[in-house]
């Protein structure tokens, strides 16, 4: 579902607190992207930062 504008009620989040939640693994999201980039270009940097990373975002996720 696109949209559902129950979701901060199902996830018991306030609007503010479910948004700073989000901006923070979209940055985190978008640093790991560059760093796979660095690492496709230089396969020898940053060998298990992004799937590490990766991991620890869906652990955290899973327990919003």
């Amino acid at each position: 579902m696109i949209f559902d504008f129950s979701h901060l009620k199902k996830t018991n989040a306030s609007y503010l607190s479910h948004g700073l939640r989000v901006i923070k693994v979209s940055i985190v999201l978008i640093k790991l992207g560059i760093i796979g980039v660095i690492h496709g270009l230089f396969p020898f940097a940053f060998v298990k930062t992004v799937s590490n990373g990766v991991k620890k975002i869906a652990d955290d996720i899973s327990h919003f």
